[in-house]
């Protein structure tokens, strides 16, 4: 119901680009999928970037042959797959803990919070749930084989194997997914898990036999890691590629000149403090939502509120070292049993319940939170700023995350409620007033964000209540006002965008668009050196240069334009049609057959510029 309301938004933003100015995603034929997986997100339109998901541009190609650019099976797919995610908490936070209630509340908060409308109802930042989706399988039928003691020729386990490649094609984040499985294996696998009558029935002194004991817990890791540890190797191998062969532009910085935030992993590392006071603050009260959150890098750790951030993730350590100190204390030194002479012994008496021979143990603090925090920070930790990444911020950052946070506020909620409930207090009747007006906050929250992802320029301007210097913003609203006509208001939008923070080339671009339509080719051409000078790999300026030089007859210029469009973009039959047809106008015929015979082979989609071609070869003569 919730996600209903963005099912007619229409494609914008990063939608243009990936999809709907994307040749690449426009057919499944096999030219298109070698070349998702030979080039970048952005190669279909000339340009080049740091990220490589071909399996998302596949999901893309099947809504692109299926209904063109129309909105409603894009975000038919995107939301299918949330839900389909929302599922699969519920499932295996169920199927790990016997706890329906805390699984379901989990699942809920997961489903419905306003922060993943951003991942969600923005097509391309389906990159995120369906990462997730597969990540979520390769954890379930990874714990579905422990389970069964199914060994490795299990078809489960190399289906899971499978499943995490895909989320890797989907997303690069992915590669957190050995970390999450250990995680997930330690606090929930219970073979881990021995109790102080077990111990005895086995003959087992008590001093480091427990779960929590240093040593057993340190062994817990040990197995953990190895039974990641062919997960870890299709990381490494797919880390491997990305650093090398798939290496588009670089993969380790998203940043084309250095900065103090790129150069100092300090800066990074404090800057995340204070951002992760603000996530917090958001998955608490998600109001005032927006994408382009601005972040200034925070150079110094006594700066308010680096500092708190810092006493935040003290205080989560000590909660855990206090838990699990209690924890162990309780399995070494049980609390004393007043025997019960009509009921015989059961050495198992701990252990929650059996089905088969698998155990479940009772799922306590020090579980819920090694769980649960130790998934909210493993999932945080590519965007966290140890490696310099495009943005500081984003609430689409939090979509995997929230299911560490969530769960162990599922917990504490089930505990209260059930606490209040044996006790027939009018506490319970309270809370659960309080839970449901929570959630409809929730859900009234995220139809508005959905419906504000519906109307391009409502959601541009909503943003820029909030950051009215964003360049980005700035420029994508005077894209708005451009398509419709209105050149006075979108050449407003470009000159506050590069007044901003001047590191984008595209307002500059269409600024000299407008100064060229106007016949100041002076002033364009200024503009478009100024978007090449901020991003030499900007297709579109030289492109504009071209036609310009081109028309003024100044063809040696024209020239050097081309053979950088033909660097960028080496089989665009076009380029190396007009780069021949300059060459041919030059008398350089050497070059311009080179050329020709070139677009000749690329233009196999192209029959008009190999007609053209195949023409300006006849008059070269043989």
């Amino acid at each position: 119901m919730v996600y209903a309301f963005n099912l007619h938004g229409t494609l914008f933003w990063d939608d243009n680009d990936w999809i709907v100015n994307n040749p690449a995603v426009h057919s499944l034929s096999w030219e298109s999928i070698k070349f998702w997986f030979t080039h970048n997100t952005l190669a279909g339109i000339g340009l080049k970037s740091n990220y490589y998901r071909p399996f998302l541009f596949f999901t893309f190609a099947i809504n692109y042959v299926i209904g063109g650019v129309k909105p409603f099976g894009y975000h038919l797919l995107s939301n299918l797959i949330h839900i389909g995610n929302a599922i699969l908490v519920f499932y295996l936070l169920n199927l790990a803990t016997k706890k329906r209630l805390v699984a379901f509340l989990a699942a809920l908060f997961f489903i419905i919070h306003p922060l993943q409308t951003e991942a969600v109802s923005y097509i391309s930042g389906r990159g995120d749930p369906q990462n997730v989706l597969f990540m979520l399988l390769a954890l379930l039928l990874f714990f579905l084989a422990e389970r069964g003691g199914l060994p490795w020729k299990s078809w489960r386990r190399w289906l899971s194997l499978g499943f995490l490649i895909l989320a890797l094609l989907s997303r690069e984040t992915a590669i957190i997914f050995p970390l999450l499985l250990m995680v997930f294996y330690v606090a929930f696998t219970p073979h881990l898990l021995r109790t102080d009558a077990l111990r005895e029935t086995e003959g087992k002194s008590a001093k480091g036999a427990g779960f929590l004991s240093g040593e057993r817990f340190l062994r817990s890791l040990k197995t953990a890691f190895i039974k990641a540890l062919p997960y870890f190797t299709v990381v490494f191998i797919y880390g491997i590629l990305r650093l090398t062969v798939l290496n588009f532009k670089n993969v380790l910085d998203f940043y084309d000149q250095p900065n103090i935030y790129s150069s100092h992993l300090y800066v990074r590392l404090f800057t995340f403090l204070k951002v992760l006071l603000v996530y917090f603050k958001l998955l608490f009260v998600p109001v005032g939502l927006h994408m382009e959150r601005g972040m200034d890098p925070q150079l110094s750790f006594w700066k308010w509120p680096v500092w708190f951030g810092g006493l935040v993730i003290a205080g989560i350590i000590v909660v855990l070292f206090a838990l699990y100190k209690k924890e162990r204390d309780t399995v070494l030194n049980p609390k004393p049993q007043i025997p019960n002479l009509n009921q015989t012994p059961n050495p198992k008496k701990d252990w929650k319940l059996e089905i088969g021979n698998w155990k479940f143990p009772k799922i306590s603090d020090f579980r819920v939170w090694f769980f649960g925090i130790g998934w909210f920070f493993i999932a945080l930790a590519p965007v966290s700023g140890i490696t310099p990444i495009n943005a500081l911020i984003y609430e689409h950052w939090l979509y995997l995350p929230m299911i560490g946070f969530w769960f162990i506020a599922a917990f504490y909620l089930a505990k209260i409620l059930k606490f209040f409930r044996d006790k027939n207090s009018i506490f319970y009747f309270l809370l659960s007033i309080f839970l449901a007006g929570y959630f409809v906050f929730f859900g009234w929250q995220s139809i508005k964000r959905n419906i504000l992802w519906s109307n391009p320029l409502q959601f541009y301007e909503n943003i820029l209540k909030y950051e009215p210097d964003s360049v980005r913003i700035n420029n994508n609203v005077g894209n708005l006002y451009y398509n419709e006509g209105d050149i006075a208001k979108a050449e407003e939008y470009y000159r506050k965008a590069v007044t901003g923070e001047d590191i984008f080339p595209q307002p500059h671009f269409n600024l000299g668009s407008i100064l060229q339509a106007r016949g100041d080719i002076f002033g364009a051409i200024q503009e478009y050196k100024k978007a090449i000078e901020l991003d030499p790999n900007f297709y579109y300026a030289y492109q504009n240069l071209t036609s310009i030089y081109a028309q003024q007859g100044d063809l040696d210029n024209a020239i050097l334009m081309l053979e950088k469009l033909k660097e960028l973009r080496p089989q665009d039959p076009r380029i190396l049609y007009n780069l021949g047809l300059v060459y041919f106008t030059q008398g350089k015929k050497d070059l311009a057959r080179e050329n020709l015979n070139l677009a000749l082979k690329f233009s196999a989609n192209d029959p008009q510029t190999a007609a053209e071609a195949q023409k300006l070869l006849g008059g070269l003569g043989k």
